[in-house]
């Protein structure tokens, strides 16, 4: 709710575009529930995508505001956006203006110490909304139907440019629940995923499925086989979903022979 007042309060209303740049992180599943409360339309990006890709992303989604991460393993996102747009360097309180995106108006980073130029720090966005009223944003909440537009989730694009698919709020909210009920997850399981959250599989079958559920969500923004199994055994976790090849290299790592894994009783394995 403070997000989506935040929000709110930034302009953000029914139908308008915004743009999630993060990693499998708590801050992703509160902006995608925070977004989707308001009516508005969530554009996941791809944290693999190049700065050329991104921008087209950005460009192609329509998204008029941007909720990014600083930084990723080696990659310096901001760094990136401050190339791409310089626009953003100057040091004033007015909505971005840039050819390159044009419906671009505002740039949210996590993980800034404080608003650089254009560019606002994530604790100073949160601040702009504690002052929205409750009463406006339940009224918002009540005008959003399951025949809204909720979610623009696009292709890796590895044959040509990224491909958008546009989904209706009840679309992401169906496949929810029927992922939870095909899994057999229930309030009690804790739940560890690889599946990164801006593609299908990772807002449906674990972000969503997760909190249809009622279960538990343990994340790790990257993948590590070692990390990965320490973090297995140390928040007991026990339904796992990753890619074959990650399951491979887990059981090939040393921690696998001796970390007690036997809690693990749901697995799924996608192609």
């Amino acid at each position: 709710r403070r997000l989506a007042k935040a929000l709110a309060a930034s302009g953000v209303s029914k139908g308008m575009r915004v743009a999630v740049h993060m990693a499998n992180r708590p801050e992703f599943a509160i902006a995608s529930f925070a977004i989707a409360m308001l009516g508005a339309v969530m554009v996941p990006v791809n944290t693999f995508a190049t700065p050329d890709e991104r921008e087209y992303i950005l460009r192609h989604g329509d998204s008029a505001l941007l909720l990014f991460q600083c930084s990723l393993l080696k990659r310096n996102f901001l760094d990136e956006l401050l190339c791409m747009l310089p626009e953003l360097q100057a040091n004033n309180n007015g909505a971005l203006h840039s050819t390159r995106v044009p419906h671009l108006r505002q740039v949210v980073a996590l993980g800034l110490a404080q608003t650089h130029g254009k560019v606002q720090a994530w604790e100073s966005f949160l601040a702009r909304g504690d002052d929205f009223p409750d009463d406006l944003l339940n009224a918002m909440i009540a005008e959003v139907v399951p025949a809204d537009e909720s979610l623009i989730i696009y292709t890796s694009g590895t044959t040509a440019r990224p491909k958008g698919v546009l989904h209706l709020q009840r679309a992401a909210v169906i496949q929810s629940w029927r992922f939870a009920d095909d899994l057999r997850l229930s309030g009690t399981d804790r739940v560890w995923t690889t599946y990164p959250f801006f593609w299908s599989a990772g807002i449906c079958m674990a972000l969503g499925a997760t909190m249809a559920a009622g279960a538990t969500l343990v994340l790790q923004e990257t993948f590590e086989p070692g990390a990965a199994l320490q973090c297995l055994a140390d928040e007991r976790a026990n339904a796992t979903q990753c890619w074959p090849h990650q399951a491979k290299a887990m059981a090939e790592h040393p921690l696998y022979r001796t970390l007690d894994l036997s809690h693990i009783d749901k697995e799924v394995c996608r192609l």
